[in-house]
């Protein structure tokens, strides 16, 4: 099933902020309908990520090391656990689970990590830009811009350090960018994806915010550009 948001934005010369307007054409999406329905990916699927020293051995397995039982938990449980699971790098607020530019990665706190394996969800968008207007000099170009489902997928995370293969953000390109969103519970409807991304002149993923429960972390790669769209 493909779904699309639409909605019309203003931009600076460089960067400017994408805001939702009133009279966009298309309609809006229902209230309640799911991007998706899951497909599950193998834990196999999810392999361990170099130089790290719990790749080969699960927690569980070592009577030394401390885990946290997951089993059972609900989705809010789940989510409050996976959001303040801390990193191994020792930075401040660094994150157990990530969203980055290779994709959905997991190593967490020895002392904090599951002691089975968690299963999260990944549904990824592409975001079209088109130009509806010049910009002048006294006004900025306006864009309209459309949300389409690209996949909703599931994983396998811990309790094993690693990365899961083929979830990176997909690439942007002129016109064209993406949203991805990493999330437990239920699937996310569009009425929920943000109204104020940006142009940016990189094409790095950025954080964003998607106002939907279940939410770990969301990354937007603007597109490359948008001159002659």
């Amino acid at each position: 099933m493909r779904s699309a948001r639409k909605l019309l934005v203003t931009a600076a010369a460089a960067t400017a902020a994408l805001v939702a307007l009133p009279g966009c054409s298309g309609g809006a999406p229902a209230k309640d309908e799911p991007a998706a329905r899951s497909s599950p990916s193998e834990l196999a699927r999810y392999t361990a990520a170099p130089g790290t020293a719990d790749a080969t051995q699960s927690p569980a397995a070592n009577a030394s090391t401390q885990c946290v039982k997951t089993a059972g938990m609900n989705a809010e449980r789940l989510t409050a656990y996976l959001k303040e699971l801390r990193g191994t790098s020792g930075a401040y607020q660094s994150q157990g689970l990530t969203l980055n530019s290779e994709g959905l990665n997991f190593a967490p706190d020895a002392t904090q990590r599951p002691c089975t394996a968690i299963e999260v969800k990944l549904t990824r968008y592409w975001v079209d830009l088109k130009q509806i207007r010049e910009e002048t000099p006294v006004s900025a170009a306006r864009f309209e811009y459309t949300y389409t489902l690209i996949d909703v997928t599931s994983h396998k995370v811990g309790p094993r350090n690693g990365s899961v293969p083929d979830s990176a953000p997909p690439a942007g390109s002129d016109c064209q960018g993406s949203l991805s969103v990493v999330h437990v519970g239920d699937d996310i409807t569009l009425r929920s994806l943000p109204s104020d991304l940006e142009l940016s002149d990189t094409t790095t993923p950025v954080p964003v915010e998607v106002g939907a429960e279940g939410v770990l972390s969301a990354v937007y790669v603007s597109p490359s550009g948008v001159v002659s769209c």
